[in-house]
């Protein structure tokens, strides 16, 4: 089949990736859209790989795929909305703001599967308090692996973003930073202000410390954030550095510093090199966004955990969907489904070239459910919650 291979182009606010169009039967062309929580350039690079694969799935049924990245994730969900897209991977948030801000405008179709994190899915499961300290003490190498006190006997648990063989239809968000010795290394000032060898989100506060986080629309890089720092009593939530220093004193001490980290593999950077203080994301940035990365700066750097520490841990989040638009046809839509639970079972997330290692490049995902709207009341309640705690 003779192909051609257009040029990339930007249009719209939409990075495009380079289509594959075939000449000797014209295919019915399913537009989908990945929102930028990792590298945009990286992003269109894996999708132009994985287009293939999708396109072998669903060739006989007439169909092949585009796949682009938005400018923001509000533009992809503006995007499906009015119906200039056919799907997009939204999160578990944006789906919940877009059922509720443009009810019947954009259905939810599948929803990922991931695998989870052994210190969280298998060794201390549960997410009450107790379930999270118990998490937060481990990741931090502060108890060993049976959950109790360190001895000769008894050392450490070692945390390096260790995957359970266990698929999760959620994930949690984390607040993490430096420890005092990587960030005297760095000539940055301490945040262990007690010197208990922990670092909590009261200290990172006091010492007016920067905090990375992602737009408004990201669960787990603001709205769970946010909500975790209302429960620690922060209940002006994150504040630009000039809206922060216009505060009386009084609430200064209910807001933090945030700044825009613009996305994850950048949020881990920023803190590594300490060009801000603490980094918020999905559980876990180091691992997902830069220690498994193959051409990034921090691929299996181990110091990635051993100089990090874990502040805070939030409450589950649902997985990411890939959304459609409503009018979207019953054709193309099972085309979807057909493609993206196909391919992850092609290969491995560990299996280079394959279109499991591909989609887990991407975002993490190891398999695709359908879902429903109901799946995600909970993400409904949430969003109402952040937009009646706004400030």
């Amino acid at each position: 089949m003779k192909k051609t291979i257009s040029s990339l182009f930007i249009m719209g606010g939409l990075v495009a990736v380079a289509a594959l169009t075939g000449c000797d039967s014209p295919k019915e062309d399913i537009h989908l859209q990945l929102v930028p929580s990792n590298d945009p350039a990286k992003l269109l690079t894996l999708a132009t790989q994985l287009k293939p694969f999708l396109d072998s799935y669903v060739s006989d049924s007439g169909y092949s795929f585009t796949i682009d990245v938005g400018a923001t994730y509000a533009a992809t969900t503006t995007a499906l909305a009015a119906g200039q897209i056919d799907g997009g991977f939204l999160t578990a948030s944006g789906y919940a703001q877009e059922s509720i801000e443009n009810p019947g405008k954009v259905d939810v179709l599948l929803s990922a599967a991931r695998a989870g994190y052994k210190v969280q899915a298998d060794d201390f499961p549960g997410f009450d308090a107790a379930a999270k300290a118990k998490q937060l003490a481990a990741m931090n190498g502060e108890i060993g692996a049976d959950g109790n006190a360190i001895s000769s006997s008894n050392p450490a648990y070692v945390y390096k973003g260790d995957q359970s063989s266990t698929q999760v239809s959620y994930y949690s968000g984390i607040i993490i930073t430096l420890r005092d010795s990587a960030r005297a290394a760095l000539n940055l000032p301490a945040l262990d202000a007690d010197g208990d060898g922990k670092t909590t989100i009261k200290e990172i506060h006091d010492a007016k410390g920067v905090i990375g986080r992602m737009g408004a629309t990201s669960g787990a890089g603001y709205i769970y954030p946010t909500k975790y720092l209302f429960d620690n009593g922060y209940t002006l939530g994150f504040k630009s550095k000039d809206d922060y220093n216009a505060l009386s004193d009084a609430d200064k001490e209910k807001a933090v510093i945030g700044v825009d980290q613009t996305s994850y593999p950048n949020a881990v950077s920023l803190l590594m090199t300490g060009a801000i203080d603490a980094a918020c994301g999905f559980m876990d940035i180091r691992y997902g966004s830069a220690y498994v990365q193959t051409d990034g700066k921090y691929y299996h750097d181990d110091t990635l955990f051993s100089k990090g520490y874990t502040v805070g841990i939030t409450d589950p989040i649902m997985n990411d969907t890939l959304s459609v638009t409503n009018t979207l046809s019953t054709g193309k839509r099972d085309a979807i489904k057909k493609a993206f639970k196909k391919a992850v079972t092609e290969g491995s997330k560990t299996e280079e070239g394959t279109a499991a290692y591909l989609i887990y490049q991407i975002y993490s995902h190891t398999g695709y459910v359908d879902a429903k709207d109901s799946d995600f009341d909970s993400a409904r309640e949430m969003y109402k919650w952040s937009v009646a705690h706004s400030n």
